[in-house]
């Protein structure tokens, strides 16, 4: 038997042996089929106060805000062109956000969590996750989770073998396999809805573009033949990053510099098309008065600002002084999300043999981003598009 105790409402840890197992449901839908999130790994000396908010954060602005964009899309008949080749179940589906964190008992099984070439890193995660999935049965089918911390591709893969309450499992058993594609996706439908594609020559900058899925939207860049790319990373100090960086240059490529935590002023000045596919909290951190009136800013992750009042008031305030247009990340990467719900009512319904139809779910994504940026991005760019959405939570 697993030791779980209810922390609070909707919160729940689990005592494994080498990490406690944080999980919560009923992000901003009640009576929902089910709810749903992804897994973080947070450092081994967090508090429980410190457990309780990043969990609480990451269930409503982060896992709920995209799955209520998501019952949104499916209520408002946007799939209807495709309804025909959507699982049954899935139209009328309601899903409500979800969360797991990972607190490691001690800095050693943090460091073994995180790397991925340690030796005891598939013994250690194996041991959490068994404990993880019998949790979920007991729940029996309540909360759904999608194990995406760190670098290890096959983490979904390895829940599976303890639960059904898995998404993002491999196209061999029914799933959608990784998710990053589907999040490139709609970034990249993001960029065609709002027109960029008539010009190729404006100047694009993608900051974080050696994750998975900002190379994918490079690379859509570089095919597309858009003419005045700049990249921006933190680092090529290996002999693969040197290579990659040399690849770029050849191409016509700029390669800006970066620093941590915040957007450098070569990139933000720029102007054109500007995209940010980083671990968030950088907007606010950087000189925003070198951006130039007529930017848009994809901020195609789900943290850019701490959800506050003061957060807010300095959107505000930046776009009365700039003529500027800034997406929250959550209208850009619920491509995941919403592939992952496709697959629970494929794996539910499909028959014997038959896999996941990855082209229908790209098309699900598409046409929601059409959807959703027909209703909070097409205004006034005074609109503070941050508080449109946020204020849903």
């Amino acid at each position: 038997m697993i030791s779980v105790k209810e922390y609070s409402d909707d919160i729940y840890v689990i005592d494994s042996k080498y990490a406690q197992l944080w999980v919560a449901e009923r992000g901003q839908v009640e009576n929902a089929d089910y709810y749903y999130g992804g897994t973080r790994t947070v450092p081994y000396d967090s508090t429980d106060e410190e457990c309780e908010n990043r969990i609480s954060y990451l269930k409503n602005y982060e896992s709920g805000l995209k799955n209520v964009f998501i019952n949104d899309v499916i209520a408002s008949g946007s799939l209807e062109k495709v309804k025909k080749d959507l699982p049954e179940g899935y139209i009328g589906s309601k899903v409500g956000g979800g969360r797991c964190i990972i607190r490691p008992k001690s800095k050693e099984a943090y460091d073994i969590i995180m790397d991925t070439s340690h030796p005891r890193h598939c013994e250690i995660v194996d041991s959490m996750f068994r404990d993880l999935g019998e949790f979920l049965n007991d729940k029996n089918g309540e909360i759904k989770l999608t194990p995406d911390f760190g670098r290890f591709v096959g983490l979904a893969d390895m829940l599976h073998k303890y639960t059904e309450n898995v998404l993002g499992v491999k196209c061999e058993d029914g799933g959608c396999g990784g998710k990053a594609s589907y999040t490139s996706t709609g970034i990249i439908e993001a960029i065609e809805y709002l027109g960029f594609g008539k010009d190729k020559s404006i100047p694009v900058t993608l900051v974080g573009s050696d994750g998975a899925v900002a190379c994918a939207v490079l690379e859509y860049l570089i095919n597309e033949k858009y003419t005045d790319i700049a990249v921006c990373d933190i680092s090529y100090d290996t002999e693969e990053r040197r290579q990659e960086a040399e690849r770029l240059r050849a191409l016509g490529i700029k390669i800006l510099p970066a620093e941590y935590g915040k957007f450098t002023a070569p990139c933000l000045e720029r102007g054109g098309l500007f995209i940010a596919v980083t671990v968030g909290g950088e907007l606010l951190n950087s000189d925003l008065s070198v951006v130039k009136n007529g930017t848009t800013m994809l901020m195609a992750h789900n943290e850019v600002i701490t959800v506050n009042e003061e957060s807010l008031s300095a959107i505000d305030k930046l776009l009365e002084e700039k003529d500027i247009k800034i997406v929250p990340g959550q209208l850009l990467t619920f491509g995941g999300a919403m592939t992952s719900r496709l697959e629970w009512f494929f794996r539910r319904s499909h028959n014997e043999g038959e896999t996941f139809n990855k082209p229908v779910a790209h098309k699900v994504v598409r046409l929601a981003v059409d959807y959703l940026f027909e209703k909070y991005c097409m205004g006034d760019n005074k609109t503070n598009i941050f508080r449109l959405v946020y204020d849903l939570v």
